[in-house]
């Protein structure tokens, strides 16, 4: 019997990361990085009011150099409003690392954003790049919210 226990416990480590690779789970840095492509593919598809269903109530969003923090949907709704009003200008980013911290039920991603114009012909002018970070935190329906948004343009 110990010696079953002995192997077992040897074995168990090395098949765990082939049963987590088979889809037996994601870790967080991969929860992470899909709740955030899929932020982005909420506010593609319903501009403002899907990009604030990824954003907590206590959300806080720092816009950019030496403007003021905003914390709270309603103040986010307000001044990111005017960034979703022309439907010919798209936010667009991709995520490029994730990590989370030990308590299990937060995290960040961080990586490169564009606000681009599309043309009557479908053609791409970038108005502005930079690199953003935004902080996660596990609800307790099980979904990743944003409850901080930040970014640097280049």
């Amino acid at each position: 019997m110990k010696r079953l226990i002995l192997t077992t416990g040897m074995i168990l480590p090395l098949l765990a990361p082939s049963i987590w690779a088979q889809g037996g789970g994601a870790s967080i840095e991969e929860q992470l990085m899909q709740a955030d492509r899929q932020f982005q593919t909420a506010a593609l598809e319903r501009g403002l009011d899907g990009w604030l269903e990824f954003m907590s109530d206590d959300v806080v969003r720092l816009p950019g150099m030496g403007e003021p923090g905003l914390q709270g949907k309603a103040a986010v709704r307000a001044v990111d409003a005017s960034l979703f009003a022309d439907p010919d200008r798209r936010l667009l980013w991709e995520p490029v690392a994730a990590g989370a911290f030990s308590d299990g039920r937060h995290g960040y991603t961080t990586g490169r954003y564009r606000v681009v114009a599309i043309s009557e012909e479908g053609s791409e002018e970038v108005l502005g790049s930079g690199a953003y970070l935004t902080w996660w935190r596990l609800d307790d329906g099980g979904r990743w919210r944003v409850i901080l948004d930040t970014g640097a343009p280049d």
